[in-house]
C-alpha cells in the first residue's frame, strides 16, 4: 500500500522516464517491418518486460541499463502472444497491428462485448475475426473477407486505429477520409521505419486574409460534423527488409507521468513546478488541452526531439479552474488520461462533462463504474450517463483508502488527488508499481509536506 500524506505544495520538477508505451509501439512496428530496432533510452519497468515476454515467440528484446534491442524472428512458423488482458497502450493500433501480421492473440481475460465490438470493426475495414473461445483464454485472429464491400470513402474516428494498425500488419496502403484531423503516435513514428503517412486538407487554403477569416466565422455556425475534411494516405509497403542494422529510436518521456504530474501542478496552483521531457504532440497529452478549456494559461518550450516528435517543458499559468464539457472522440485516445482529468475537475469549480466514453462499457470491471467508485470514495459529487461522467468540484476532502487494486492510471491519479486532501490517504499500488516503479519516491521528492 502506498501513504498519501497532505501536501502543502509543490517544489522543482521532473524529468519524466522514458515511455514504456511508446517502446512497445515501436517493438510491434519493427515486427511488421521485419527489421531490428534498437530503441532508447530503454524504460527498465516491470509492465515492459511483461510485454516483451509475451512477444517472444515473435521477436527477442533484450534490455540492458540504456537500451532496448528487438530483433523480429525470423521463421515462418505460426505466431501466437498471450496478454492477460486488453488493457493495453494504444491498445487497437497494437492489436490490429499484430492480427494484421497473422499473429494469433490469446486474451486470458476479455469480455464478449469487446470481441463483438472488434469484430464489426474488422467487417467495417474488409476483414473478418474470428474468435474462438478456450477453457483459459480466448484466441483472436484474422483474416480478409471473401465478399468484403468496398472500402468507405469516410472512415469512422473510432475505426481510424484499427485500420492504420491493419494496413501496417500486411504491409499495405491506402487513401481515406476523416472528419478530423488525424491523431495517431504511429504518424510521428512512421518516417523511422520507413513509412509515409500524409495528411491534407480537402478544402484549398484562402490566401486572401479576408477570406479567410469569413471563412473562419462560417465555420463556427455550422453544426458539428460538416466542417473540414482530412485525406490520409496511409503507405506501409516498404517491403520486407534483411534484419541487419537496427533501426534507432528515440522515446520521449512518459505520457502517463506527464498527464499525471501536469494534473498535480493544477492541484496546487502557487507552486513553480516544472515538467520536462515532456512529448508535445497532440495525441499524447489530451489533460494539456482540457486544462486550457477550463481557463489556464499552458506554455511549451520545446527543448528537443525524438523519434515520436518534439519533447519540451511545460509552464502553467494558473487562473480559477472552471469545469467543462468534452468530448473524449476517440475514446481510446483520453481512457489512459481520464482518471487525471477526473481528479482535476474534482477540485475544480462547477460541472465537468466527459462523454462520448461507451468504449468502456465493453470491459469487466466497467471502466466508467471503476473510475466512478474512485471518484465517490474521494468524497466528490458526481452522476452517472451511458457513455460518460459528470463530475461537480469542491474543496477540503477527507484522506480515503483504496484498498482494491487499481489499474496503474487510476491508482496513480488518485494518488494525486491524495495530497490536496485533508488526512492521510492509502492506495493499493500493486499495479501502479508494475508501471512508475519509482512513483512512491517521486511524490516524496517534489512535495513540501504539511507538518
Amino acid at each position: 500500500m502506498l501513504t498519501i500524506r497532505p501536501a502543502k505544495n509543490l517544489q522543482g520538477g521532473i524529468d519524466l522516464p522514458p515511455s514504456p508505451d511508446s517502446c512497445l509501439l515501436a517493438t510491434v512496428a519493427a515486427l511488421a517491418r521485419h527489421r531490428a530496432v534498437r530503441i532508447t533510452p530503454a524504460p527498465d519497468v516491470p509492465v515492459l518486460r511483461e510485454w516483451a515476454a509475451a512477444l517472444s515467440g515473435c521477436a527477442t528484446v533484450k534490455l540492458t541499463d540504456n537500451e532496448c534491442l528487438v530483433t523480429p524472428a525470423t521463421d515462418d512458423a505460426a505466431r501466437r502472444v498471450v496478454f492477460p488482458s486488453t488493457d493495453l497502450p494504444y491498445r487497437d493500433l497494437v492489436v490490429f497491428t499484430l492480427l494484421g501480421m497473422g499473429t494469433a492473440i490469446d486474451f486470458t481475460s476479455i469480455t464478449e462485448q469487446r470481441c463483438d465490438f472488434w469484430r464489426e470493426q474488422a467487417k467495417r475495414l474488409g476483414y473478418t475475426l474470428h474468435i474462438e473461445p478456450g477453457a483459459t483464454s480466448t484466441c483472436l485472429s484474422i483474416s480478409a473477407a471473401s465478399t468484403a464491400a468496398p472500402p468507405a470513402p469516410v472512415v469512422d474516428e473510432t475505426d481510424v486505429q484499427p485500420l492504420l494498425g491493419l494496413l501496417l500488419g500486411t504491409a499495405g496502403n491506402r487513401t481515406f477520409t476523416v472528419d478530423n484531423v488525424l491523431v495517431s503516435p504511429l504518424r510521428a513514428v512512421a518516417p523511422a521505419f520507413g513509412y509515409r503517412i500524409e495528411v491534407k486538407s480537402t478544402i484549398p487554403r484562402e490566401r486572401n486574409e479576408v477570406a479567410r477569416r469569413l471563412h473562419h466565422l462560417r465555420q463556427k455556425t455550422r453544426p458539428a460534423g460538416s466542417g473540414q475534411q482530412f485525406t490520409v494516405t496511409a503507405d506501409f509497403t516498404g517491403g520486407v527488409t534483411p534484419s541487419t542494422e537496427p533501426i534507432s529510436v528515440t522515446l520521449p518521456g512518459d505520457e502517463l507521468a506527464a498527464a499525471l504530474f501536469t494534473a498535480a501542478r493544477c492541484l496546487f496552483p502557487k507552486s513553480s513546478f516544472i515538467i520536462s521531457n515532456m512529448l508535445l504532440e497532440t495525441w499524447a497529452n489530451p489533460v494539456v488541452a482540457f486544462i486550457r478549456k477550463m481557463g489556464c494559461k499552458v506554455s511549451l518550450q520545446e527543448t528537443g526531439h525524438t523519434s515520436f516528435g518534439p519533447v519540451g517543458m511545460l509552464h502553467i499559468q494558473m487562473t480559477g479552474l472552471s469545469g467543462r464539457k468534452m468530448e473524449c472522440v476517440p475514446a481510446v485516445q483520453y481512457i489512459p488520461f481520464l482518471p487525471a482529468m477526473a481528479v482535476i475537475a474534482a477540485f475544480a469549480e462547477g460541472e465537468t462533462v466527459f462523454r462520448e466514453l461507451s468504449d468502456l462499457r465493453l470491459d469487466r470491471p466497467d471502466g466508467i463504474e471503476q473510475i466512478e467508485s474512485c471518484i465517490r470514495i474521494l468524497g466528490a459529487r458526481h452522476g452517472e450517463m451511458p457513455d460518460g461522467i459528470v463530475l461537480k468540484g469542491g474543496r477540503n476532502f477527507d484522506g480515503f483508502d483504496l484498498d482494491t487494486p487499481l489499474p496503474a492510471h487510476c491508482a496513480a491519479a488518485f494518488a494525486i488527488a491524495g495530497l490536496r486532501c485533508v488526512g492521510t490517504t492509502t492506495i493499493n499500488d500493486e499495479r501502479l508499481r508494475q508501471r512508475l516503479p519509482q512513483f512512491g519516491e517521486i511524490l516524496t521528492a517534489m512535495c513540501e509536506y504539511r507538518e
